[in-house]
């Protein structure tokens, strides 16, 4: 970098820094004033009496009566709970919902599957197990998780004993999953 580069630089850096200043920021000893707001807040601030307590006391409890007079009419809370009844009978309605289960067996041999069935049935009594048929394949799955880290506490043990479970999101029961907890 030559000599007439260096002093452009330099002017350029300089003029740079004192553009960065606000314009507009005025400081004064005791106020901040910045551009044209300038705004009296002592209206909005809290103001504290030195009063005996028993008059503080008096004036909070005038004023809890004051605002337990504001009531809601009994006309929205009728609307409120006609809402509510209704979103709880729709929701008695949904029977199924996504979520997990277990495939504990994928193969041909009847046997080896009726045995993963008969393990899962000794050692997690609480899971419901499934069983389908695609010719030639067995496949097992059991469980009905609502999400994927329940179905991790009971995936390690059965992991152990079955290598190739793995687990599959699908379509669950709602109800035998809410029996499971």
């Amino acid at each position: 970098m030559n000599f007439f580069s260096k002093v452009i630089l330099f002017i350029f850096l300089t003029f740079t820094f004192l553009d960065c200043k606000r314009p507009g920021i005025q400081t004064q000893n005791t106020t901040n004033v910045i551009g044209d707001y300038d705004e009296d807040l002592s209206t909005v601030r809290v103001r504290y009496d030195n009063r005996p307590s028993t008059e503080i006391t008096e004036t909070k409890n005038t004023k809890e009566k004051s605002s337990s007079a504001i009531k809601l009419p009994k006309q929205v809370n009728n609307e409120v709970d006609t809402a509510l009844d209704s979103i709880a009978v729709r929701n008695k309605t949904v029977r199924y919902s996504s979520g997990y289960r277990i495939q504990v067996f994928v193969g041909n041999d009847r046997k080896e599957v009726d045995e993963a069935k008969s393990y899962i049935y000794q050692n997690f009594p609480e899971l419901s197990t499934y069983l389908t048929f695609s010719q030639p394949t067995y496949k097992l799955k059991t469980g009905d998780f609502t999400s994927r880290l329940e179905a991790e506490r009971y995936y390690s043990s059965i992991r152990q004993r079955y290598s190739m479970a793995m687990i599959i999101s699908e379509k669950i029961d709602i109800r035998k999953s809410m029996q499971m907890k």
